[in-house]
């Protein structure tokens, strides 16, 4: 696994300020050359938009800080993850071109809905809210989870611990829904409320975390457990996920036919093993699907 892009954002969070941060994201971006092979498709490209076959191309929303999905390497310029590799494979399986563009995580939606992007990969969850503007195509299992400074001091590992806590949390993600919920809960019951502190982007919260801003980061379970993998002795994931949810490649409402192309394209990667090298390359086997699904986020 290399985990350099990792290190950068490691050694970042150790003092930076929202300058530097946001000088992370560079308008033009490499993309690294992946290590994975698998074989072209000529039915499912057939399948894909004809102006998507003629364009050559399809165009890719992401937000390229959430390692170990899609970050940037120590370079700050090309783009290497797990799901850019998985797009990599979707490119020789369907014989086009899959190019990423970063933005903001919570910018990714509106810009397909406004028809900016033909599909984003960002380890996005596949929600019912989200279902009514996007639609998925389901290739990954995770669940929500607990980031916390080592030895886990204030003995976090359920949502109904939270309250009083300082939680930092990404902004536009699942988990701000997660919190507004366990909060409501909290003050039902005569306790603190939940003390979310929303930030922009994965090292905005892993700084809060270090700095004792936030006692806990709330974030999938996958992406915890490699930010403690990266800074070990510093961090710890307290406990299993609280929920099981699945991520999916994320398009525009109604995008009936590449859907139906990257359905196939995805279960012919799990179907010819491209897909679990892939995943375990990363350290992300647990997180593997049998089976490429549309809109079933509920499916767990």
């Amino acid at each position: 696994m290399n985990t350099l892009g990792f290190q950068r954002l490691r050694a970042v969070t150790g003092g930076a300020t929202m300058a530097m941060l946001l000088a992370l994201a560079p308008l033009g971006v490499a993309h690294a050359a992946s290590d994975i092979a698998t074989t072209l498709d000529q039915k499912l490209h057939d399948m894909l938009p004809a102006n998507i076959r003629e364009a050559g191309k399809i165009n890719v929303a992401s937000n390229v800080e959430y390692p170990p999905f899609e970050y940037y390497d120590e370079d700050n310029t090309t783009i290497i993850g797990l799901d850019k590799d998985f797009a990599d494979a979707l490119s020789q399986k369907l014989g086009v071109t899959l190019e990423f563009n970063n933005m903001s995580f919570d910018a990714i939606i509106p810009a397909l809905a406004a028809k900016r992007f033909d599909m984003a990969m960002s380890a996005m969850t596949d929600t019912e809210d989200r279902r009514k503007k996007v639609d998925f195509v389901d290739y990954f299992k995770s669940g929500g989870g607990f980031l916390v400074k080592h030895g886990n001091p204030l003995n976090i590992h359920t949502l109904d611990d939270l309250c009083g806590v300082a939680a930092a949390i990404d902004k536009g993600t699942t988990e701000i829904e997660d919190a507004q919920k366990a909060s409501e809960k909290c003050v039902a019951n005569g306790k603190p409320k939940v003390d979310a502190k929303i930030l922009p982007g994965t090292s905005q919260i892993v700084l809060a975390l270090q700095a004792g801003r936030a006692d806990v980061a709330m974030i999938d379970t996958s992406a915890a457990a490699y930010i403690a993998m990266q800074h070990k002795g510093e961090f710890e994931v307290p406990s299993a996920s609280y929920e099981a949810r699945r991520y999916g490649i994320v398009l525009p409402k109604g995008s009936n036919e590449l859907a139906n192309a990257l359905q196939g394209a995805v279960q012919a990667l799990i179907d010819d093993g491209t897909y679990a090298k892939i995943l375990d390359k990363w350290g992300q086997s647990t997180g593997a699907v049998d089976k490429a699904t549309i809109n079933d986020g509920h499916g767990l």
